[in-house]
């Protein structure tokens, strides 16, 4: 999920003054007293060369080595648990923000809620972000990166886009052409349609489990609300249209949901399309909250280093770090200071991501919500959009399934 090339390279930039001459940054190594730290395999030169000079300067201020270890995203997840279940888990890592709860559970994170309140403070990050590092009132982790989804339209077929769902649903039925244009290009299936479902439960009111996180909620009026939203959007998008290769960027459809990862694959891959992104329509009545993925930062309970572990997070999420992580990792800055100098609000195709985070809400931190996203709520919405079921039906049944295996 990276933000757009031009807005990536503001963030590597930063990291210039961190790389002095004749500094070469962390390279995989150091003795028995190194620090360690696994890192996501950055996708570019730049990114990489941006967080070796973030850690050479760390080593610098604090004389330590920090020997960093590059893994590739995709199998990142499986190394760590094979690590763990090894005892060689490094100090530090990388972690998808919705593996907290179980990490945190399994007694394999570091409390560091002491440590946060003595540091940086929770008030230095977005809400939302560091909302996922928390368990039982309980912090075990700091904000990497974050990012969110928000409304992209074509402004050919769109000139301005809707505020609410009425004006949402009544431009998709002014824009409908049969067989050629649809409105809506869909949240797509499974675990991905779940992630995107949270901000239009949220957008009309709703949460997808209490504000104690001891029951499953997403299956209430704001749920069914939600899903018949989206049927109503669907009924003005043939499927064939939708589904047809790069209809969005050929401008068959109006409206898609989606995140900064599309802006530059629109821009160079579509120079013609003329598009704009929007804060993702609400209920009337109600306020536009959307989602939250990104990556946080953990210290393992078992690191026998564990105050150089914390102010080495700290260091990568301050102002200045954090900046420079933004750049690395291709998503949006997490520390309020960091965003702000990266100046997200001053782009007209990141401005609405920008608003949109200020907002915007955590998946539960609960042990096995990945699970009830990807195989109860996914499952739901697919059978309530592919197969035609009633929302008022299925989502109750679905959020009764949810309870039974997170409060089991």
């Amino acid at each position: 999920m990276m933000l757009p090339v031009r807005s990536a390279a503001i963030a590597i930039a930063a990291a210039a003054a961190l790389v002095l001459s004749g500094c070469t940054g962390a390279a995989p190594g150091g003795g028995s007293d190194a620090l360690t730290f696994w890192a996501y395999e950055p996708n570019s030169k730049a990114q990489k060369e941006a967080l070796d000079g973030l850690i050479a300067e760390f080593e610098t201020e604090h004389d330590v080595d920090v020997k960093v270890t590059y893994v590739p995203k995709d199998g990142f997840n499986t190394k760590i648990n094979s690590s763990i279940a090894a005892g060689r888990n490094p100090d530090v890592s990388y972690l998808d923000q919705p593996l907290i709860a179980k990490f945190a559970e399994d007694g394999l994170l570091l409390d560091v809620t002491e440590k946060l309140d003595a540091g940086l403070g929770a008030d230095s990050f977005y809400e939302g972000a560091m909302a996922t590092n928390i368990v039982d009132g309980k912090v075990y982790g700091l904000p990497l990166s974050m990012t969110t989804a928000a409304l992209f339209y074509n402004k050919a077929l769109v000139p301005t886009p809707p505020s609410d769902w009425d004006a949402w649903l009544q431009s998709a039925a002014d824009v409908y052409a049969p067989g050629s244009i649809a409105a809506f290009e869909g949240i797509g299936s499974g675990g991905y349609g779940a992630w995107l479902f949270p901000a239009l439960v949220q957008s009309a009111g709703g949460t997808m489990v209490n504000a104690d996180q001891t029951e499953a909620t997403f299956g209430g009026e704001a749920g069914i609300a939600a899903a018949n939203l989206l049927v109503g959007l669907q009924s003005y998008s043939d499927q064939a249209v939708r589904e047809s290769q790069n209809a969005f960027g050929n401008g068959l459809i109006a409206y898609k949901l989606s995140g900064p990862w599309d802006i530059e694959a629109l821009r160079t891959n579509f120079p013609d399309l003329d598009f704009g992104v929007a804060p993702i329509p609400a209920e009337p009545g109600h306020e536009s909250i959307s989602n939250i993925g990104g990556e946080d930062l953990v210290v393992y309970s078992n690191s026998s280093k564990a105050d150089l572990a914390y102010e080495f997070v700290e260091y990568l999420t301050n102002a200045k770090g954090n900046a420079v992580m933004a750049g690395v990792t291709g998503n949006f800055a997490a520390n309020l200071e960091a965003a702000q100098s990266l100046g997200y609000t001053a782009d007209p195709y990141l401005a609405a991501f920008a608003t949109q985070l200020e907002t915007a809400v955590s998946r539960p931190t609960l042990t096995d919500w990945l699970k009830v996203n990807d195989e109860v709520i996914g499952s739901a919405l697919d059978s309530i959009l592919v197969s035609g079921a009633d929302p008022a039906v299925v989502l109750p049944e679905a959020q009764k399934t949810a309870d039974s295996i997170l409060f089991r």
